[in-house]
């Protein structure tokens, strides 16, 4: 008998852990799967082991795994692989304990850069109304100081990067990690470049997009105090009123703007609530639950 293991990060804010809930009580399954949701810390009665002992209980032989994690540069994707016995040893330090499991698991893997990660980010750039011919995006992420895991997340959003500017959703794209990154500096250098091509791109503004999956710490207090060293002088820091400030701020003010007092974009959502998470949810438990 096969069952099903969704493994998310977890938060101590309740909103957080009810957008990760809502996408996945949205999800269809195979008649008759087993399905637990855990998550590795902050969830009481939640934890992975919980998870595990839910679906043994029920006779489950082979458990497959679905790490909810944005990217394989999570730290966390690795050490769960190892904590279920998927890998000898992980590839950085971890405070996991290996986990009782009697099942078989085939263990999945994260977003990435999947087709569903497009769509929600292109949600994000419409809820923003980001104009693709003058509009710059920043991607911000949590990212890892380990290797290779820096690397890996690094990789991926540049590639992403790159993507948005192929399908002609922004004229500039970059990235910038919170871990290891000088965020109001790439910012900044963002700005510069729309600058410098004035002609082409007068007016344009800086949209700053969470690769998170859900709203917590990171999105309503650290980006958001990462941008205030770029953001015009007399906007408000807070962030449910960041994007309309900078707006109006840009709108009141020279239409020559400096560089460093260019308009910028930031709501504090994150790539959920999205139906494209849902979908990729049931299509990489296919994939899981077809090996053997």
């Amino acid at each position: 008998m096969k069952g099903l293991l969704i493994i998310s990060h977890g938060s101590r804010d309740e909103a957080w852990v009810t957008l990760v809930d809502e996408a996945i009580d949205k999800a269809v399954w195979p008649e008759g799967l087993p399905v637990a949701s855990s998550f590795l810390e902050c969830v009481p009665n939640r934890s992975i082991q919980d998870g595990i002992d839910e679906l043994e209980s029920q006779g489950v032989e082979q458990i497959g795994v679905v790490p909810l994690f944005v990217s394989s540069g999570s730290t966390h994707v690795d050490e769960i692989a190892w904590a279920l016995g998927v890998k000898e040893e992980p590839l950085c330090d971890s405070d996991l304990e290996r986990f009782r499991v009697h099942a078989d698991i085939v263990y999945g893997a994260p977003l990435d850069e999947d087709d569903s990660v497009y769509a929600m980010v292109a949600a994000r750039l419409r809820a923003l109304d980001v104009d693709g011919k003058r509009d710059a995006v920043m991607l911000i992420a949590h990212g890892s100081p380990h290797e290779p895991f820096q690397t890996r997340w690094r990789d991926g959003l540049t590639r992403m990067a790159h993507e948005l500017k192929a399908r002609n959703w922004c004229v500039v794209a970059g990235h910038a990690l919170l871990c290891c990154d000088d965020v109001g500096g790439r910012v900044q250098e963002m700005q510069s470049l729309l600058s410098a091509g004035r002609e082409h791109t007068a007016g344009g503004r800086v949209a700053v997009v969470p690769i998170f999956l859900s709203q917590g710490y990171f999105t309503t207090k650290v980006i958001p105090e990462r941008l205030s060293a770029v953001m015009p002088k007399s906007a408000p820091v807070r962030q449910d009123f960041l994007s309309s400030a900078l707006e109006i701020e840009s709108q009141n003010g020279n239409a020559e703007l400096e560089a460093d007092e260019c308009a910028l974009l930031y709501d504090g959502q994150t790539l959920l609530p999205h139906p494209a998470l849902t979908a990729w949810l049931e299509q990489e438990a296919r994939r899981v639950l077809s090996s053997s």
